[in-house]
Formats: C-alpha cells, sequence, structure tokens
C-alpha cells in the first residue's frame, strides 16, 4: 500500500486556525446570486493564472507562518484581525505586486504586539482596498510633510519638503484613490503652504506593516 500524499503548503495552511474563517466567508460570499456564474468564470485563463497566483501567494505564507509557531501562539486579537483580514484579500487580489505587500503584511504583523484595535480594524480595511500603486506612492513619499495636488510654474517657490503632483500625472490617481482611504486629508492651509494634504495617523502603522519583510 502506498502512503498517502503529503499535504501541499496551501492545504496546510487552509487547515490553519488563521485562515479557516477567511476561507468559510470568502465561500459564503461566492454563494447566493454569484454561485451560477463561478463555474463558467473558473473555466476561463484568468482564473486559473489567478488560483496560480494565489495558490503560489499562500504556500509562501504557510512558510512564513510555520517558521513563528511561537508567535502564532500568542497574538493578540488585533493581530488576528489583520492577518485575517489579509488572508481572505488574497482571494480578492488580482495583481502580482499587491500579493507582494499582502506576504509582506502578513510577517510583519507577527512582530507588532503594538496594534490597537481601531487601528486593527482601520487597517484591515485598507489592506483589502488599497491598490499596488498606491501602496507603491506611499512608501515612497511618506518621508515628505505633505503633498500639493498642482501644475508648478517656473519661478514658483515651495517648502522643500511638500511633494507636488501634477494632477494630470499618474500620482495624481494615487493620491486620489489615497484620500478616498483616509490615508491622506487636507491640512490647515497656511500662507506658504495652502491646500496641502497630509498623511493621517495610521499611515505610520499601516508603512510599518507593508513595507517588504525578510521574515
Amino acid at each position: 500500500m502506498t502512503d498517502l500524499a503529503k499535504p501541499t503548503p496551501l492545504e496546510r495552511i487552509s487547515g490553519n486556525v488563521l485562515t479557516e474563517s477567511a476561507l468559510t466567508v470568502f465561500v459564503a460570499i461566492a454563494g447566493g446570486p454569484l454561485a451560477p456564474l463561478l463555474p463558467v468564470l473558473s473555466k476561463s485563463l484568468a482564473a486559473e493564472r489567478q488560483r496560480k497566483r494565489v495558490e503560489e501567494a499562500l504556500s509562501e505564507v504557510a512558510a512564513v507562518l510555520s517558521r513563528h509557531q511561537d508567535q502564532l501562539d500568542s497574538l493578540t486579537d488585533e493581530q488576528y484581525k489583520v492577518i485575517n483580514d489579509t488572508v481572505l484579500a488574497f482571494f480578492q487580489t488580482t495583481h502580482k505586486e499587491k500579493l507582494g505587500y499582502l506576504r509582506a503584511v502578513i510577517a510583519n504583523t507577527l512582530q507588532s504586539k503594538d496594534i490597537e484595535s481601531q487601528e486593527a480594524i482601520i487597517v484591515g480595511r485598507v489592506i483589502r482596498d488599497i491598490s499596488a500603486e498606491e501602496a507603491a506612492f506611499l512608501l515612497r513619499t511618506f518621508q515628505y510633510q505633505g503633498i500639493h495636488l498642482m501644475a508648478a510654474e517656473e519661478g514658483q517657490k515651495f517648502d522643500d519638503n511638500i511633494l507636488r503632483v501634477n494632477p494630470s500625472s499618474k500620482d495624481a490617481l494615487s493620491v486620489s484613490g489615497l484620500m478616498s482611504l483616509g490615508l491622506l486629508a487636507p491640512a490647515e492651509p497656511t500662507w506658504d503652504a495652502p491646500n496641502v494634504l497630509r498623511f493621517t495617523s495610521v499611515v505610520g502603522k499601516l508603512i510599518a506593516l507593508i513595507r517588504p519583510s525578510d521574515a
């Protein structure tokens, strides 16, 4: 008699207590009025590409979690929520770069014991909705004190720590997206920096979670 096949990393993570509720919610969402569409969509080439992307990403996540079993045993409720929301986001993500940010969130959350309850709620929501382009823009521009949407004219002078973004540029789309996520908000205008957008207080915590990790 041959031995039973060993479970794949994806099968192991699917049985992990951290992901059981996420997978249950995903299946529940997939049911109802959407159920008849799933067999049709699942036969598409796009669905196969998505399956492979998610399986690869979750296999890497399983490896990270298996290396940190001691930290899993002492998770706070806030850490659990962020990780659980992040695992669920994998199934809704088709962008390879976004999957990379999600892997980083899980690895970094294991190290973050200081996540507060409200922060966990906001971060979980943002992680689900933020795009890879918006995340990259956030990492690249967080060093600035603010962002000003405007096309600079020759001879104009500005505070060197304010980033000017042309309203017709691709970066302007990221600015708009970050505003809708509550990560950028209008600041009190001053004589030298009118209509400047500032990063909100949760951005620092989000940056720490989405920054690539070696874990």
